[in-house]
């Protein structure tokens, strides 16, 4: 069954109680302000499990972009260091609504949903050690970040990973009701 991304946010906490929290802090390690504390959401661990089960049901976090398999465009960008400015740049140019909301999940139990904008804002800290991939509920659209500070962004989705895992249960189904023995 697939996760509701419309009340996923629902399984928020606040920024401060979250192990990736230092994602967010300044130098002095202090939270942002409220303005940008209400447009992230820490997720729980529940809320990042299920997050985590539906980017695998939907195998978003499978795709090889410069494949052209899921996508139909996909544009890259490297990037090394001292290069934030051009990462924020480049990163607005995807074109992307501020407002939208974005979800990335780091581990099974550690995931976010925040607007484009604080993905923008706070890209050096979010795109540094971890490779992630961020969409919006559109699907229409990823930003796949690899650790060695490369990213695709991959838009014009062709691949339907729900479709093809009901395809593919209905195919097992079948399978296992002509072969008593596989059950």
């Amino acid at each position: 069954m697939m996760t509701e991304l419309s009340n996923i946010t629902n399984g928020s906490m606040p920024l401060h109680e979250h192990p990736l929290r230092w994602l967010f802090e300044d130098s002095q390690g202090k939270l942002p302000a409220n303005e940008h504390l209400d447009q992230i959401f820490a997720l729980d661990a529940n809320a990042s499990k299920a997050l985590w089960d539906f980017e695998d049901q939907i195998k978003i976090n499978n795709f090889d972009p410069e494949s052209k398999k899921y996508f139909e465009d996909y544009e890259k960008f490297s990037f090394g260091e001292e290069m934030e400015k051009e990462v924020k740049k480049w990163l607005f140019n995807q074109k992307l609504k501020f407002n939208s909301l974005v979800y990335m999940t780091f581990q099974p139990d550690t995931a976010f949903v925040m607007t484009w904008k604080m993905a923008i804002h706070y890209s050096a800290n979010l795109f540094s050690a971890y490779d992630l991939v961020v969409w919006d509920k559109t699907l229409n659209w990823a930003l796949y970040y690899h650790h060695n500070d490369v990213f695709h962004f991959a838009q014009n989705r062709i691949y339907d990973g729900q479709e093809e895992k009901l395809k593919s249960d209905k195919l097992l189904k079948e399978i296992n009701e002509q072969n008593p023995l596989l059950k």
